[in-house]
């Protein structure tokens, strides 16, 4: 009897251990096909061949349980040509006309100009455990201009991934596992691809914009900064941002009066309206980094002189109006190790009868990981930075108030990723409390983490400190 409990118990811990490390889906195939046409025009051809294993590939994705194609019907069509399931048991279930659904992207709302876009909602019908979902698509597009981003990792692990280029070469990567996505990673390299078909068209700042005459006198500051930022804030909170992806539009900037009467637009057409406001006023703006990326990560910027300074601008991001050095000169400043020596007051908060509390300061520049979302097990690195950090406080007690819990002291190295210290003492009314920290590292690999993550708890541990009254 026992030996059969034993054996279902393995067997269940099995399942367990099995179910735990089974991806909730897999692509069989994905494949990415770029056709250029002998009349300027191009096709793009997606396929997708996925299997679903859990419940939650069905329930939690909206790219395996539902499928949204966007384009614009002003110069875009689309053809669906396949769109069915294979249940586990190898029946084919062809998707029936009511899963295709026309809807409005929402990143196209509030912006009556964008109200053309469509995006087709595909509701994937017959989804069961093991069954394949298989969809192709092209995309048919009045232009010769495309540019496309993707990594060829997913969030389940794809057996083959195929990019068929328009020059007629050929990528294949094959047993690709799933990306993971954890607190504090870094930046994602390799798999990533990138590329051009067609030029960009150069963006130029329109030199005047009449219709803002009224709303520049509103914004006029004597200081030229001020209403050069004054101008810069009223672009960022009041032209709604749109999302949509620039080739929907075809990489058009609207024009500034556009813009300004409908209050929305793509970054680019926020840039565009940022400058001609800035001349309208009097500035000589100028557009900047013109084709530095077309995904809005690295959006461009309006470049302005004053008193013989040049400043570039965000119509997407306020902040402080300062030069290229001037930015470079506040980075090194925030770099830079930090030793502060102060006297804190003694300023509690009351926590029960004869018990208050004192929170130690937030400081500036100090590193900021929070250690609960650092698991114990980890599958990739950790993004962190170099930082040396030094802090001594001091502060008078009142008559009778004792720290709870005695002395604190920490302090130890972990090998060449860093140390700490943190010493919280009483000497009859007066408190002294040191904390240091050095991490050497701006990445943590995984053999350093437990190691950080030691760290980081210990770091932010003892911020409030009990005294009893």
């Amino acid at each position: 009897m026992k030996k059969i409990l034993l054996t279902i118990f393995v067997v269940l811990a099995a399942a367990v251990s099995f179910a735990q490390n089974q991806p909730d889906a897999e692509y069989n195939l994905i494949r990415r096909s770029y056709k250029t046409n002998s009349d300027g025009s191009m096709d793009i051809n997606y396929r997708k061949e996925i299997k679903l294993y859990r419940n939650r590939a069905f329930t939690a994705y909206a790219d395996k349980g539902e499928t949204f194609i966007t384009y614009n019907p002003e110069f875009e069509s689309l053809t669906i040509n396949e769109c069915y399931t294979l249940m586990a048991d190898g029946t084919k279930v062809v998707t029936p006309e009511n899963a295709f659904v026309l809807q409005l992207p929402s990143e196209c709302t509030d912006c009556g100009r964008l109200n053309g876009i469509r995006e087709m909602a595909i509701v994937h019908t017959a989804l069961e455990y093991n069954c394949v979902i298989v969809l192709d698509y092209t995309i048919h597009r009045n232009s010769g201009l495309y540019v496309e981003r993707f990594n060829f990792k997913q969030d389940c692990p794809v057996n083959r991934y195929e990019v068929r280029y328009a020059d007629g070469h050929q990528q294949v990567e094959t047993h690709l596992n799933q990306t993971v996505n954890e607190p504090y990673m870094p930046a994602q390299n390799g798999y990533d691809v990138e590329f051009q078909l067609g030029t960009l068209p150069t963006y130029v700042a329109e030199k005047s914009l009449p219709v803002a005459q009224h709303l520049l006198a509103n914004l006029k500051k004597d200081d030229n900064k001020e209403y050069v930022a004054a101008i810069r804030d009223w672009v960022v909170d009041n032209v709604h941002l749109n999302t949509v992806d620039l080739s929907h539009v075809n990489y058009a900037m609207a024009p500034a009066d556009e813009v300004f009467s409908t209050n929305c637009g793509t970054y680019l057409d926020k840039t565009g309206l940022l400058a001609a406001l800035l001349n309208e006023a009097g500035f000589a703006a100028t557009i900047v980094d013109n084709t530095i990326s077309v995904f809005g990560d690295k959006p461009m910027e309006v470049e302005v002189t004053l008193e013989g300074s040049r400043y570039r601008l965000s119509a997407t991001h306020k902040g402080p109006i300062m030069t290229e050095a001037a930015k470079a000169d506040a980075e090194a400043v925030a770099n830079a190790p930090i030793y502060i020596d102060r006297n804190l007051d003694w300023n509690p908060d009351t926590i029960t009868k004869g018990y208050v509390r004192i929170t130690l300061p937030r400081e500036n520049g100090g590193i900021s990981i929070n250690p609960a979302y650092l698991a114990q097990t980890r599958a990739s690195e950790v993004q962190a930075r170099v930082t040396n950090e030094f802090y001594h406080y001091t502060m008078d007690l009142p008559k009778g108030a004792t720290l709870v819990g005695g002395e604190v002291n920490i302090e130890y190295t972990k090998y060449d990723l860093g140390s700490i210290n943190i010493t919280i003492k009483q000497k009859g009314r007066r408190l002294l409390i040191t904390r240091s920290l050095q991490i050497r590292k701006n990445r943590i690999t995984k053999a350093d983490y437990p190691s950080f993550r030691q760290l980081m708890i210990d770091w932010n541990s003892h911020k409030e400190l009990i005294f009893s009254l």
